[in-house]
């Protein structure tokens, strides 16, 4: 029974078996690539619906946790070792190793040059053992614990999440789901700013009625939550209330449209529904070159066309009007609006702590491998025999030179 359990245990611990998964999927990417042009959406909806390969998945995570063990396991051994607490000696713990025949100069005399050569020397029994410099292992703990974080968060993301995309509309109260209660009016902010990636700053403010001193802001990063939801602003769009008057229509045809014209210039229509009019909206741009949507000083630039026939065209600001030739076009309300998604997601905050862990291991690594690498070498004198082993985390050339120097004295 202990030999099938140490089987599982080496392949489930495997170094090869999350390159052999990722390799899959990414196969099974290439495969759906040529069906479909979203071929990620494609996968996860796939992936989310088959039971197989969430659980060819979840091997990753596994695999990570595993090797995680097996590396706090061989580093407390080693350390063991190092510091002459076990004479366990296992040479697959080192770079090299060597087994020395008859030796009998005593470690005290090998034990000196090494001192001199820098190391921090430690003699007990029969283990002499030398070190220099700060493990890498702290790294090695962060991104091993941190992979698996992360394929952990997707795991969850793809069992669990569930998202609802809303419009936000300022001085509208925030669209909540059924039987939630009120969530307070919104109000919309875009401000120019010098960033480091961004040019604008997005700031949405949700006020209950009466109490602006309980309001909550959304921005774009990072997405804030509310109530139990990521919140994600995707678009910014314009709320446009206009009402149209013409000839043969027998009634005016008032509309409140949801319109993607920002920035200024960018256009959208609307067809009259059961006739052969159509109107083409876009922002006007302000002679002082401002952005309309972060002063909020709008005036629309419309187009009205009867099937192909351009009929007229021109702007009006929020509760403008222009008629023509017994055409009549008013607008009593433009306002600014946010579509938005709403995600409630138990994987993300498993993700950001890994991604706060590969940022924490990536810094710790390189300032080791930059200032003060590792290096550790180990004599033990087993009867007749000295076994000897060294290993290197940097500046491998030269720790090599002092081992082979020690192993001359042997």
């Amino acid at each position: 029974m202990k030999r099938y359990s140490d089987a599982i245990w080496r392949l489930l611990s495997s170094r090869l078996l999350t390159p052999l998964v990722i390799g899959l999927f990414l196969l099974l990417y290439i495969a759906i690539a040529f069906r479909t042009e979203d071929a990620l959406m494609a996968l996860i909806t796939v992936t989310r619906s088959t039971p197989l390969l969430i659980a060819l998945f979840a091997l990753i995570p596994l695999n990570r946790l595993l090797r995680l063990i097996q590396e706090i396991r061989d580093h407390f051994a080693l350390q063991r070792l190092i510091r002459g607490i076990s004479s366990d000696f296992r040479p697959e713990l080192f770079d090299e190793a060597v087994e020395m025949e008859g030796s009998a100069v005593p470690f005290a005399d090998v034990g000196r040059r090494l001192t001199a050569s820098g190391y921090t020397i430690s003699e007990k029994g029969t283990i002499l053992s030398a070190w220099r410099g700060i493990g890498i292992f702290p790294a090695r703990f962060m991104f091993l614990g941190a992979t698996a974080l992360l394929f952990c968060g997707i795991l969850l993301s793809l069992g669990g999440r569930m998202s609802y995309r809303a419009t936000l509309i300022e001085g509208e109260p925030l669209p909540v789901k059924e039987g939630e209660p009120a969530g307070g009016l919104v109000g919309i902010i875009l401000t120019e700013e010098n960033g480091l990636f961004l040019g604008k700053k997005l700031a949405i403010e949700v006020s209950p009625q009466g109490d602006r001193q309980a309001k909550r802001i959304f921005g774009l990063y990072p997405p804030a939550r509310w109530r139990g939801s990521f919140v994600y602003p995707r678009y910014l769009g314009i709320g446009l209330y206009y009402r149209l008057s013409a000839p043969d229509l027998p009634d005016a045809y008032g509309a409140h449209d949801v319109l993607s014209i920002h920035p200024a210039g960018k256009e959208d229509s609307r067809q009259v529904p059961g006739t052969l009019y159509r109107l083409v909206f876009s922002l006007a741009q302000p002679d002082d070159g401002s952005d309309p949507y972060v002063t909020g000083r709008m005036t629309v630039r419309f187009k009205l066309l009867k099937g192909a026939e351009l009929l007229f065209e021109g702007s009006a600001p929020r509760g403008g009007s222009f008629s023509r030739d017994g055409y009549h076009l008013e607008f009593p309300d433009i306002r600014r609006l946010v579509i938005t998604d709403f995600i409630h997601d138990h994987g993300v905050m498993l993700i950001w702590s890994a991604m706060a862990l590969y940022t924490a291991a990536l810094l710790f690594w390189l300032f080791v491998c930059l200032a003060c690498p590792r290096r550790e070498i180990v004599f033990v004198r087993d009867g007749d025999k000295v076994l000897t082993a060294s290993r290197a985390e940097g500046r491998r050339r030269k720790h090599v030179g002092v081992f082979h120097e020690a192993l001359d004295m042997l």
